[in-house]
């Protein structure tokens, strides 16, 4: 406890979020991946904290050509994986196909995809298929329809649920990650239920998240119950090793024969690309506008669509990637020595300390957590997501709803 503290606090006095307008083309020393927002949704699910947007034909039809404008103010030109996310990014087949054919060939890894249950029917798999899409991950959410309900979720059900995995598994991809996520009242038997449910299709991946209480969802001003939380990781854990799975970051468990990962959110560097996207480079974490009026705009004057920026020096960047890679399972120390300076001794001061205290270990070259080390990292994580992710996403999307209240006043 004295320790998430102690990385709390460093963590609020070290990264500071800046309003930012004119950003210049972000650098990169090695390789990155890339992702893209999609931000349209047909309907407003009450537990999600992303950047949405109602669908819109028209606005959709003039989303790919603002996403290549910002790929061409970019300086980076391949990429080691692409990760599509949104909003409900297979809702619109056209426009995803129409994005990825112009920026697929700047890809020599995975093209992943987030799925909506209610959109995998056999066509629109095969289509996607077809544009390259090889990694999929379903948002199940819960195969239990009062679970379901309470989340407010949107255009599913369980047996909605059922027939999408089928139908998934049944197609071909090389990864399918499943989506979970624990209902509102942490309930045990239900989660496990779920989990269950989930590894008898017998996916490469399950992702199991607790609900996140992020401004402006159903939950906000709900409080997480952490104990709870971890005693149902715990068990997923062990019910996850009964059949054949293993943990292999804080919320996913794996095949143990799996080659891959689904990895969207552990990535080491990447560009983002659309409404609300993040980008980080080694040096600067930065947010794009949620206001789709206002990304269009920027990017139509040739000014890239970032609203806020924490730039970091060397202690903070290194910190900020030893988090997400040792949430991620793994920290390479000589990797880090190459980023970040062998000589780097403020991050070296900490990661010895957490080794002291139990809760990293090194194998080889590596640190990895342990059990207890996950405990913590899981309250850290949740900490930092509101200490800055959901403090960044609440002022993008208050000046997005003020943006849409201009436009809509001069429209009259």
């Amino acid at each position: 406890m004295l320790y998430k503290k102690a990385i709390l606090g460093l963590a609020k006095r070290i990264f500071k979020i800046t309003s930012s307008e004119g950003c210049v083309p972000l650098e990169f020393n090695g390789p990155a991946g890339l992702y893209i927002h999609i931000p349209f949704c047909a309907d407003n699910c009450g537990f999600c904290p992303y950047n949405k947007i109602i669908y819109d034909r028209d606005l959709a039809a003039r989303y790919p050509d603002a996403v290549e404008m910002e790929f061409q103010l970019q300086k980076l030109r391949s990429f080691e994986s692409l990760y599509i996310g949104g909003g409900t990014p297979s809702l619109d087949l056209e426009l995803l196909e129409t994005v990825l054919s112009r920026l697929r060939e700047s890809i020599s890894g995975e093209i992943a995809l987030e799925l909506h249950p209610a959109d995998a029917t056999p066509g629109n798999l095969d289509r996607i298929k077809h544009m390259g899409v090889n990694f999929v991950s379903v948002g199940i959410q819960s195969f239990e329809d009062n679970t379901l309900r309470s989340m407010d979720r949107k255009r599913q059900d369980s047996e909605i649920s059922k027939k999408a995995m089928r139908e998934v598994m049944n197609c071909g991809f090389d990864f399918v990650d499943v989506d979970l996520i624990f209902d509102f009242q942490l309930n045990r038997e239900k989660t496990l239920a779920d989990f269950q449910t989930a590894m008898d299709y017998a996916p490469g991946q399950i992702s199991v998240y607790p609900m996140m209480r992020f401004t402006g969802t159903s939950y906000s001003g709900t409080r997480h119950n952490p104990r709870l939380e971890l005693e149902i990781l715990e068990a997923l854990k062990n019910k996850a090793a009964e059949s054949g799975y293993t943990r292999d970051t804080l919320w996913t468990f794996r095949k143990k024969e799996a080659t891959h990962r689904y990895s969207s959110v552990s990535r080491e560097f990447f560009l983002g690309l659309g409404t609300s996207a993040s980008s980080f480079n080694g040096r600067e974490f930065r947010t794009n506008t949620f206001s789709l009026g206002e990304y269009f705009a920027s990017l139509e004057m040739g000014r890239l669509p970032a609203k806020r920026v924490i730039s970091m020096k060397r202690l903070t960047a290194s910190l900020y990637y030893s988090f997400w890679s040792l949430y991620g399972g793994s920290l390479d120390l000589a990797k880090t020595d190459r980023l970040f300076g062998r000589y780097n001794t403020g991050l070296k001061t900490i990661l010895a300390f957490a080794v002291l205290f139990g809760y990293l270990k090194q194998k080889d070259n590596r640190l990895v957590p342990t059990d207890k080390g996950f405990s913590e990292l899981h309250e850290i994580e949740e900490g930092l997501t509101y200490e800055f992710i959901d403090r960044i996403w609440s002022e993008l999307r208050e000046d997005a709803s003020r943006d849409s209240q201009s436009a809509s006043s001069s429209a009259k």
